[in-house]
């Protein structure tokens, strides 16, 4: 055997140590995920969390490694430990096991929310015209899972969502209705009429989307629609999840999402589009990109990528995006007016001002 080969082997069985210490570290993880669910720890400590991986530097210095190379790979133990604490631990439900009917679950988010609710060990059934699956493949007035559930989720397309909620009224639904639709001010006419006519009812809105493998750094907006109690009930499927819960009224929630999705979104279209427009392949700019450049495309890549069926309804039903679109090109318009016309402090101070507003925010 050459020099070569056998080195090859010495790496393959080192390889297979690396991966056993940290098959032995996730077992550790697993039980020290219960004793932190039991004491009523967070799922997350960032404190810990630094500390490890500070410790790690130090000792891949001590060893000839490069710092980058140990951050990179304790993050990604880290992210592992914190999946398999959260399944296991920190995503169960309290109460007895409900009877749910997913309407739209079918869809990319339908799904994520069937899984969802089977893993906490409620009976789920879908409800979905588009549904490939024939059994599934009904509407809201002829799905047979609605006369024995005690919730009902629905997790259609925007535009959808109003003649859904208006068939659990007509049908006399005798559980909780709840939608987890991207904007909520478009639904509330019929929300209100549903409710005079007896439905019982509340919002959600998961501010991920359907390929999100844990709930950990999530956040799920609870917004109250009038029915207290309602809210309570489907508020238990996530409170002792690892996600962020934020109570908003159902105005609030479209105002703020006005400018955490519809702002964000739209500055990644206009930036893609700009790109395209400008005559350069994307592989020779990214050729040369900086790094501002190459972290803007990762967030723009997955933008595009996204359904733009979705994304157009996010800005056209959200009543407030003609207020968020005319601040925008206020903005746009004086950032490069004082560029053509040479106005350096001005640019200076309002570039000041933004690092002051985002200061702020790692403060906290």
């Amino acid at each position: 055997m050459s020099e070569l080969d056998e080195l090859r082997q010495r790496v393959e069985t080192l390889d297979s140590a690396i991966l056993g210490a940290i098959s032995a570290r996730l077992d550790a993880v697993r039980r020290i995920g219960e004793l932190k669910k039991a004491a009523g720890v967070p799922l997350r400590d960032w404190r810990r969390e630094r500390e490890v991986i500070r410790r790690a530097e130090e000792t891949a210095q001590a060893l000839g490694i490069s710092k980058p190379l140990a951050r990179d790979v304790m993050r990604a133990v880290i992210q592992e430990s914190c999946t398999i604490q959260e399944r296991q631990s920190y995503s169960v439900y309290g109460g007895e096991s409900e009877r749910i009917v997913v309407i739209g679950g079918a869809g990319k988010m339908g799904r994520w929310l069937v899984d969802f609710f089977e893993n906490q060990g409620h009976l789920v059934d879908i409800c979905d015209p588009a549904a490939e699956n024939t059994a599934d493949a009904t509407g809201v007035a002829d799905c047979p899972a609605l006369r024995n559930a005690q919730i009902a989720v629905i997790a259609t397309p925007l535009s959808a969502a109003p003649d859904v909620v208006e068939q659990l009224a007509a049908v006399a639904f005798p559980g909780v209705a709840c939608d987890i639709a991207s904007l909520k001010s478009h639904l509330a006419p019929t929300i209100r009429e549903a409710r005079a006519a007896g439905l019982r009812y509340t919002s959600v809105h998961p501010m991920f989307g359907p390929n999100t493998r844990t709930l950990s750094d999530q956040v799920i907006c609870i917004c109250d629609c009038g029915d207290s109690e309602a809210t309570q009930r489907v508020r238990r499927f996530f409170a002792d999840t690892a996600a962020t819960l934020v109570d908003l009224t159902l105005d609030e929630h479209d105002r703020i999402v006005s400018h955490v999705l519809g702002l964000s979104h739209l500055l990644n279209l206009v930036f893609a589009s700009a790109l395209a427009g400008s005559g350069f392949a994307y592989d020779r700019l990214n050729q040369v990109g900086s790094t501002t450049f190459r972290s803007q495309m990762q967030t723009t890549a997955a933008v595009v990528h996204e359904n733009p069926e979705l994304y157009y309804e996010i800005q056209t039903l959200n009543r407030f995006t003609p207020e968020v679109n005319q601040r925008l090109t206020e903005h746009l318009r004086r950032w490069t007016d004082w560029i053509s016309c040479g106005d350096h402090d001005a640019f200076v101070q309002a570039m000041r001002l933004a690092r002051d507003w985002t200061d702020k925010h790692d403060a906290h």
